[in-house]
């Protein structure tokens, strides 16, 4: 194939042991890498959203501690209580019709609306950018999903400026067919970055009907055990893995245009294996956020 010069005069054939897809848009670098069954742990179940006794209108904190001294310790137990039975029934029919933005409103918090989830449903995504505005082009889009109860690792990479466009449809594509995105800080950073750059060369919004955010649930529950909550940081003292050697996160867009401007693939393969990582650790997360969940509910295993 005959590709465009890199601005620095380089040209790229390196797929990185993926390979080249074109597009109607143009080609870019699809590099896919099915994982063990061990690397992803397992989702938080329905048993987070039936714990949650609060969900029931008047129930707080006390009140949930002493139904559960009593016996009442989840909501199918409750709908027997003489007083509260009634209105925990009717949580049980919302559960059970999966009236997802009716519980969100009686409290449901995010990690417990995904148990209503089957795994192929969902998607992790990590975005590497040139910047932190979304004027500035993306250029790798990491997805983390399962075929089956395989999880698989996907990247698409624009390996010069021009194949961004060509990156951005095919990851439309992709993500249309997910209920659920799980990110680190996407609500504010990856999926609005994604639309905007979508909207920039015409292509249609992408809309996943959820998104569990788990920038969120680990300022709730860690953030006094933390000296911060980035990524890299929970993933330290909170899944107990060490700090990869390698490019830090803050040079990754730099590296970027060195690459595009020497093709130097040493860069490159640090900004995947960056990247790489991130989707690891937010896929360890989601256990260990809906492990906290539990024993905040008096229901560890």
């Amino acid at each position: 194939m005959e590709r465009a010069l890199a601005p620095g005069g380089n040209r790229k054939e390196e797929n990185f042991g993926g390979e080249e897809v074109r597009t109607s848009r143009g080609s870019f670098c699809r590099i896919e890498e099915l994982l063990p069954e061990r690397i992803v742990l397992p989702f938080p179940g329905p048993e987070l959203i039936l714990n949650n006794l609060q969900l029931v209108y008047g129930i707080g904190p006390r009140t949930a501690a002493a139904l559960r001294e009593d016996g009442y310790d989840n909501l199918e137990k409750l709908a027997a209580h003489p007083k509260w039975g009634p209105a925990a029934a009717e949580v049980l029919r919302l559960i059970a019709r999966k009236e997802l933005r009716r519980l969100r409103g009686y409290g449901a918090r995010e990690e417990e609306l995904i148990g209503f989830f089957s795994r192929p449903e969902i998607v992790f995504i990590d975005l590497e950018t040139t910047g932190f505005s979304p004027a500035q082009p993306l250029f790798l889009v990491g997805l983390l999903f399962f075929t089956g109860e395989r999880p698989c690792l996907l990247q698409l990479l624009a390996r010069d400026y021009g194949e961004e466009e060509a990156v951005l449809e095919a990851a439309s594509g992709l993500l249309s067919r997910f209920k659920v995105a799980v990110s680190y800080n996407g609500r504010s950073f990856d999926l609005p970055y994604l639309a905007a750059r979508m909207r920039f060369f015409g292509l249609p919004p992408v809309e996943i009907p959820h998104h569990l955010d788990l920038v969120h649930q680990t300022r709730r529950f860690f953030r006094r055990h933390l000296p911060n909550c980035r990524l890299r940081t929970a993933a330290r003292h909170l899944l107990a893995r060490e700090e990869p050697d390698g490019l830090p996160g803050s040079l990754v867009p730099a590296a970027y245009h060195s690459f595009v401007a020497t093709g130097e693939t040493g860069l490159m393969r640090e900004i995947l294996r960056h990247n790489r990582e991130d989707l690891l650790v937010l896929a360890e997360l989601v256990k260990v956020i809906g492990e906290k969940w539990k024993e905040m509910t008096g229901h560890a295993d």
